[in-house]
């Protein structure tokens, strides 16, 4: 399957219609590993992705609650009747989804935990991955981890909302630490968890700007962090 990695679906149909002839019964494309949040209504269940696109397809309305955040792969076929409009006039691009996976969604906490103490059982982070989402002020986050691991992870994205904000960026802390009472199983080496950032971007008008401290590495008598950050990301609201 071809995956095709864009940030915009209207763009790239934009392209398509540059390039291929409708008349020879539409283009269609596969599209893998999307992250995307769900607005239910009633029955119908639309996803919202990056850059502002919807998608809807019939398969989800009984498969997906309203605020899933979900992961999807998906084919859009533009040559479908459904898809004439290229989404313009009715706000949304049919589609087929073959795969959905829910991702782990929680609110950031506003409460910042100890930063000079070790917690129990935290995890150190291989590294935070540069893809990332902000969809509907869920903020999507890729972890790599090692491949040692075998003890399920609790995440938690804390920020002291009394922080005097520097060029306007935020800064947020990421603690993760090991289920140990949960059973050892393999373990995802890249893991995908979303959260709500909604309290801070209300305070925002045009962008919303925050980088992530995380756990890279302790001292050698495990009593002492070694913190890393991110670049600052930057989102337009």
């Amino acid at each position: 399957m071809k995956m095709y990695n864009v940030y915009g679906l209207f763009y790239l149909l934009l392209l398509l219609t540059a390039t291929s002839c409708l008349g020879d019964g539409g283009q269609t494309i596969s599209l893998g590993s999307y992250p995307g949040v769900v607005v239910k209504r009633n029955d119908s269940a639309k996803i919202y992705l990056k850059g502002h696109d919807v998608i809807y397809s019939p398969q989800t309305n009984t498969s997906v609650d309203d605020g899933d955040c979900v992961i999807i792969d998906f084919t859009l076929d533009y040559g479908k009747p459904e898809n004439s409009d290229s989404g313009r006039v009715k706000g949304y691009l049919t589609v087929d989804i073959s795969r959905i996976t829910p991702v782990s969604y929680q609110a950031a906490g506003s409460l910042v935990t100890d930063t000079s103490a070790v917690l129990p059982n935290e995890h150190t982070l291989s590294a935070i991955q540069q893809r990332n989402a902000l969809i509907l002020d869920r903020f999507f986050l890729y972890t790599e981890h090692r491949s040692d691991n075998t003890s399920p992870l609790h995440f938690d994205l804390s920020y002291d909302p009394e922080q005097t904000v520097t060029d306007k960026t935020y800064d947020l802390f990421l603690r993760v630490t090991k289920d140990m009472e949960a059973s050892p199983a393999a373990q995802q080496q890249v893991q995908c968890n979303a959260f709500d950032l909604s309290e801070l971007s209300k305070r925002e008008t045009d962008s919303l700007i925050f980088r992530i401290h995380y756990v890279q590495g302790f001292n050698k008598d495990s009593t002492q962090i070694n913190w890393s950050f991110t670049p600052a990301y930057r989102f337009a609201l």
